[in-house]
């Protein structure tokens, strides 16, 4: 298969970039369009470009995306065992973890987080720590039917945006970091409807060790009757802020 495709600015992570979780979904759709089902891992290269003109060829069980001879990301078939904590059905948000360095900030325009986005514009997943539960976070999610697809439910390159920055907040906040390999297992459909879906995420590193520039979390999309839909576990890497600034 090889086919053309484009990240509009919508969908915008860094000011000059794509969101992780929007671009390892565009990645994995490869492998979907082939007929796979099962958990797809991805790696991003670079950062995504926007607006550019972008291959995406699968072959051998393989999807990659390609800007002219440069690999941006690549998606295959995987395994992974993510244990996923107990999880309230209905939890109590008290607000953002805490950044004591204050060096940096979320992106207000990120398509998945960004408070200064809209709804429907973007997902505004604005994750917060749970009450009660130390080092979870989560951010409730009101779907917006502009990521809906016919069938009634939400599409799968939002469902892997919505996967991404709740993890950003329970690993990495604080960090100037960006998304670099991303596994993710849906295990059913979000229904369009389902206005009382949570996006969460928490920490799988060690509290006690040393961690260097790499950073690792789980996240988890619960649907209204408490049901994991959806789970992926992610690897972020600190760069220079000033490579992601605008």
């Amino acid at each position: 298969m090889h086919q053309s495709v484009m990240i509009r600015s919508q969908y915008n992570g860094p000011p000059k970039s794509a969101n992780g979780g929007y671009a390892s979904g565009l990645v994995a759709s490869g492998l979907l369009a082939e007929g796979y089902k099962g958990p797809v891992e991805v790696s991003l290269h670079v950062p995504p470009p926007l607006d550019q003109p972008l291959s995406l060829v699968v072959t051998d069980a393989v999807s990659v995306l390609m800007q002219d001879d440069v690999k941006i990301g690549t998606a295959k078939p995987t395994r992974f065992t993510l244990e996923v904590p107990a999880l309230p059905k209905k939890p109590v948000l008290i607000g953002k973890p805490d950044n004591p360095s204050g060096k940096f900030e979320p992106f207000d325009i990120c398509f998945v987080c960004g408070n200064a986005r809209s709804h429907g514009d973007g997902l505004c997943l604005h994750a917060e720590q749970v009450e009660g539960h130390a080092g979870l976070v989560a951010a409730k999610w009101d779907v917006h039917a502009s990521f809906v697809g016919e069938n009634g439910n939400v599409l799968p390159e939002f469902i892997w945006s919505a996967l991404d920055c709740p993890g950003y907040f329970a690993c990495a906040y604080g960090e100037p970091a960006l998304l670099a390999r991303f596994a993710v297992e849906v295990l059913a459909p979000l229904s369009g409807e389902d206005g009382a879906a949570y996006v969460y995420g928490w920490s799988l590193d060690d509290p006690s060790g040393e961690h260097g520039r790499k950073r690792k979390c789980g996240t988890a999309i619960v649907n209204a009757a408490g049901e994991i839909v959806a789970k992926a576990e992610a690897l972020w890497v600190i760069v220079d802020p000033a490579k992601i600034a605008a």
